[in-house]
């Protein structure tokens, strides 16, 4: 496309602007004041999909982790970056923008960490707590409910000594924030991911298609970590009804793929 024609183009699709939203990067769930729980994801692909977008003559929004870098993106009013550190920011900043306008499509990509720190403790003070009340607990279920809420918590509104040899840290679940996305944007083209590693395709296809339904998404784009390791990146969409005859290697493949299924 000539340069005039494609500045020509740009600015139609400005005038009617598509607006879409995609998150990237890791989550990171604090343990004290420093220390945190935290993924290997860079957030590079969301950032790259953000500037395809953009240059096409999308407005975008980018939900990312404070971790990632954004220092090639153009500085222009329609393409806009939140930055959030935590699962729970994460959520409350899509669903605010989810309020504030309507987008046409979101692309989930973030990865999401599966698991927050409940709170800290040390494993000889959790024994020596079950060892005062032997005597009298009748049951597993009791010991495990003292083990769920001890007394013996580790203060971590700040940071916790370097010293402590049996530190522990009880996990647990982050919120799901693809299971919102639907009631959030009912009308969007939704689009979610799934990695899993060492399976058949076959296997992938099938808990992607699972997620799909699950979580009402349109996609989920699977692939296989021990394939990334390998340099191999494509991602297979999936829809309700199973794969969808597609691989997407690169960025540019996604936003091909996206930008098609928006007409």
């Amino acid at each position: 496309m000539d340069p005039v024609d494609a500045d020509k183009y740009i600015l139609l699709r400005r005038n009617g602007m598509k607006n879409i939203l995609i998150t990237g990067g890791p989550t990171n769930e604090p343990i004290d004041e420093v220390m945190k729980i935290t993924n290997m994801s860079t957030g590079s692909l969301s950032v790259s999909l953000g500037q395809l977008f953009f240059e096409a003559g999308y407005k975008v929004c980018l939900v990312l982790n404070n971790s990632v870098s954004t220092d090639k993106l153009p500085i222009d009013n329609n393409i806009s970056v939140i930055r959030i550190e935590t699962t729970e920011d994460m959520s409350g900043a899509i669903e605010t923008k989810s309020r504030q306008e309507h987008f046409d499509a979101v692309i989930h990509a973030a990865a999401v960490g599966d698991y927050k720190a409940d709170f800290s403790f040390l494993m000889e003070d959790m024994a020596a707590e079950i060892f005062r009340v032997k005597d009298t607990v009748e049951s597993e279920k009791e010991i495990l409910d003292i083990m769920l809420d001890p007394v013996c918590k580790i203060d971590d509104s700040s940071k916790i000594s370097s010293y402590q040899a049996n530190l522990t840290v009880k996990l647990g679940l982050t919120q799901k924030i693809i299971a919102k996305l639907r009631e959030w944007f009912p009308g969007a083209l939704l689009i979610g991911c799934k990695l899993l590693e060492n399976v058949g395709e076959e296997e992938l296809f099938q808990v992607a298609k699972a997620l799909c339904k699950k979580n009402r998404m349109d996609y989920i784009l699977a692939n296989d970590l021990a394939k990334l390791r390998a340099g191999i990146t494509a991602r297979y969409p999936v829809s309700n009804e199973g794969y969808a005859g597609h691989k997407l290697d690169t960025a540019k493949d996604i936003f091909d793929f996206v930008n098609e299924k928006l007409g």
